[in-house]
């Protein structure tokens, strides 16, 4: 848990509970920062006055029942009620199938907080496509444009509070005309979480922003793609991408293959990228075809799958999980709620587990079939498919798991077991980046 050690408490109000808004919420209360929490969703407001955090991420209930004990974070329903020094906007900007974000939300909020009497420092922390700011400055939704800043977060979901707590930078963006005093505060409550400190325009904030989650994508598109090749190459592609990313130029963090990447933020850059490009008469090439890298790669994951039954339709399938990654109940263009409706699409009978998120895929998939655990979703199944890392995954009684289902078959889609170890079990063991292999024995009809 974070400790309570801020020398110099200044009032925040954050708006927006959801990953970005409450992460932060708690992340300054253990820097014992009073904040107000505003949060407009019934269910959620509910759930925080509750004490219960409305989605999975760890660590992030036990700090928000230290900081509400401590009374150090209160709730509250409306940004008409803040009485903060300083404000963070922190509500979703979602983007449209033509990558084009809806900042209504925050132009929502700005127009609250222009009605109050006070003038608080503004800080928006929504994800925003580059020239955003300077269109709410530019079109009078910023009441005081000296005291409207950016600080853009770098918060991986599953991970989330321990970003906050160690950053990897910290980046305040700011107009020519901010006033000095006010980037101060900023400095001062954000720079006490450590890492390097950029003072940059806020056209460069935004690009910062939208460039670094791009660039994962980039380099896990790469990976993809060279697992890919590496399967109709009869290779396998672990030892090919640790070799590449031993050097130090390219590194080895966000280099691991899958079936694809999802969640709000990588595939959302892609796009918004893109179309930012596009607006300014500038083609994005590498990150326009990313985007559609991605979603063939998924697509060629649904086919090998189908290759290897020999046709899906009618095949009971269980599928072992439905999260975009591990840590997390998020189903935000997740991969495995993707490949579950191209299943259940070409007729498959789809029974999944997932630890947080099930809930969520069943109201989007109604045809899902929603086991309680891991074995029940395998039960029976004709071939377990693995489209999340959760870890329990990973350490389930294989061998137990093998007398329950119909035939012996698992098709890892995030390379999470051991081959060989599968292969002495009497599983057929097929997983992305290698070459699919004979069936040993186990047959399918």
């Amino acid at each position: 848990m974070l400790e309570h050690d801020a020398t110099s408490p200044r009032s925040i109000a954050v708006i927006g509970a959801g990953y970005v808004g409450l992460v932060s919420a708690v992340g300054l209360a253990a820097k014992g920062h009073p904040v107000e929490l505003v949060e407009t969703n019934p269910e959620r407001l509910d759930a925080l006055r509750e004490g219960r955090v409305p989605f999975t991420e760890a660590g992030v209930q036990e700090a928000l029942t230290a900081a509400l004990a401590s009374g150090v974070l209160t709730v509250l329903e409306h940004a008409s009620n803040v009485s903060a020094e300083i404000v963070l906007v922190c509500v979703g900007t979602p983007i449209d199938d033509h990558g084009h974000a809806d900042v209504s939300a925050v132009e929502g909020v700005l127009a609250d907080l222009a009605a109050l009497d006070a003038r608080p420092i503004t800080v928006i922390r929504s994800t925003m496509p580059v020239g955003t700011s300077q269109r709410l400055l530019r079109d009078g939704h910023v009441r005081d444009q000296t005291r409207f800043f950016t600080v853009p977060e770098f918060l991986a979901q599953g991970s989330a509070l321990a970003d906050f707590a160690t950053p990897t930078r910290v980046v305040i963006g700011r107009s020519s005309t901010a006033d000095p005093e006010a980037e101060a505060a900023l400095v001062e409550v954000f720079g006490a979480f450590g890492g390097p400190l950029r003072l940059v325009s806020l056209e460069e904030s935004e690009l910062i922003k939208n460039g670094a989650n791009a660039f994962l994508a980039l380099k896990i598109s790469f990976a993809n793609e060279m697992a890919g090749l590496a399967e109709r190459s009869g290779a396998d592609v672990g030892p090919v991408l640790e070799a590449i990313g031993l050097d130090p130029r390219i590194g080895s963090t966000y280099l691991r293959p899958s079936f694809g990447f999802g969640g709000s933020c990588l595939p959302k850059e892609l796009q918004t990228i893109a179309t930012s490009g596009q607006e300014r008469g500038l083609e994005m090439h590498v990150t326009a075809a990313a985007h559609l890298a991605n979603l063939a790669h998924q697509e060629r994951f649904a086919e090998r799958i189908e290759a290897i039954l020999g046709g899906v339709k009618g095949r009971r399938i269980g599928l072992l999980g439905l999260a975009f990654k591990a840590g997390t109940d998020d189903i935000r263009s997740s991969p495995a709620v993707r490949l579950a409706g191209w299943l259940l699409e070409h007729g498959a009978e789809v029974h999944a587990y997932d630890p947080a998120a099930a809930g969520h895929a069943a109201r989007t998939l109604p045809d899902l079939i929603v086991a309680g655990t891991s074995v029940e979703a395998v039960t029976g199944a004709e071939v377990a498919v693995i489209a999340t890392e959760w870890p329990e995954f990973r350490d389930l009684d294989w061998a137990g798991v093998k007398d329950t289902m119909a035939t012996p078959v698992v098709i890892d889609g995030r390379r999470l077991l051991d081959p060989t170890t599968m292969r002495e079990l009497g599983f057929r063991y097929e997983r992305v980046g290698s070459p699919t292999s004979e069936a040993a024995g186990v047959p399918l009809r």
